[in-house]
């Protein structure tokens, strides 16, 4: 009894050779397609923001299968080192990398791409996963509020400082995760100076600005060749994203989660999607939710641009300019 691709085959059954090369045929067509879906991301450099954990890692874990170079960029090692260790047992591909990326540091994303630069000279695809939820309000080392600094300046600086090699590997994409929980964005009080602050709020309006700088992205991208999408996981309720909900907000969210709950494999299908799909029909700078583009409500073109010009403003700033000349 030989095994086949998960299928027993009695090597000793006498059939007419006619069925015999017809299981043959069959078993090599499946032999083919699984090969071919294994390299369906052969040759391609693929960074993902918070990979160690939830949808970042099943994303990582996806993408590394399909064949890609993986770089998994996160804030903490030792977690990412575990992650990567299942990740290449489980998909046998050894070309999974672990780099520190602290999103609400300059210094650390600056040092981040600085390493990057020197390993490769092309990325096909940016995945601006990370994100942050947290119940009290904080300022960086430049002033921004930290909620806003990584799930969106932290990302909008990355991209910028890796143009070049996205340009190097186009047609490139980047793909920024959103959701549907987005709104509030004030972009003249982002850091919560006028409004008292709300951590619903900032991590809403962090979204809102997410899906609005798609647009914008995909709008000044697309003389290069570079595709920008942005999209939503769904409710996810096993996610280290609310891990500082106190017991009443836990438990909303269980009740919540039994209406409208995906899996984490279910939330990264749409990432995965996006980065290996060999041509995405649907618009350039579109709001996707379950491979499916969705009418973006965010949809102003002034108030993107504005939020563009905000984000500009705030990484023009005395101090990261500092963070850029200073010695490493």
């Amino acid at each position: 009894m030989t095994k086949y691709h998960g299928f027993f085959i009695d090597s000793n059954v006498k059939a007419h050779p006619l069925i015999r090369n017809e299981y043959a045929a069959f078993f090599v067509l499946i032999s083919t397609i699984t090969l071919e879906k294994k390299a369906k991301m052969k040759d391609k450099i693929v960074i993902i923001t918070g990979a160690n954990k939830g949808i970042g890692k099943e994303a990582a874990k996806q993408i590394a299968k399909l064949g890609a170079k993986v770089y998994m960029a996160c804030r903490s090692l030792d977690s990412s080192n575990q992650a990567r260790e299942e990740i290449v047992n489980e998909t046998k591909n050894q070309n999974v990398f672990v780099r520190h990326l602290d999103l609400a540091s300059v210094r650390s994303i600056i040092n981040f791409a600085e390493q990057f630069k020197k390993e490769e000279s092309k990325l096909d695809i940016l995945i601006n996963n990370a994100g942050l939820w947290t119940k009290t309000k904080k300022l960086t080392d430049i002033n921004v509020e930290q909620t806003f600094a990584v799930n969106v300046l932290g990302h909008q600086l990355l991209t910028q400082i890796l143009l070049h090699e996205l340009k190097n590997a186009a047609p490139s994409r980047i793909i920024n995760t959103a959701s549907h929980f987005a709104g509030g964005l004030d972009i003249d009080d982002i850091n919560f100076y006028k409004r008292n602050y709300n951590e619903t709020l900032a991590y809403k309006q962090t979204k809102q600005a997410n899906r609005m700088l798609t647009r914008e992205w995909a709008r000044r991208l697309e003389k290069d060749n570079i595709s920008v999408y942005s999209m939503t996981p769904g409710f996810i309720p096993d996610t280290e994203l609310f891990r500082e909900q106190n017991v009443v907000g836990k438990f909303l969210l269980k009740v919540f989660a039994l209406i409208e709950g995906r899996t984490i494999e279910e939330g990264a299908d749409t990432i995965v999607w996006l980065a290996s799909a060999e041509k995405i029909i649907e618009s350039n700078g579109g709001f996707y939710n379950q491979r499916k583009e969705e009418k973006c409500k965010f949809n102003n073109l002034d108030d993107e641009k504005r939020l563009w010009d905000k984000c500009e403003e705030m990484l023009n700033t005395a101090e990261v300019k500092n963070k850029l000349f200073e010695k490493v």
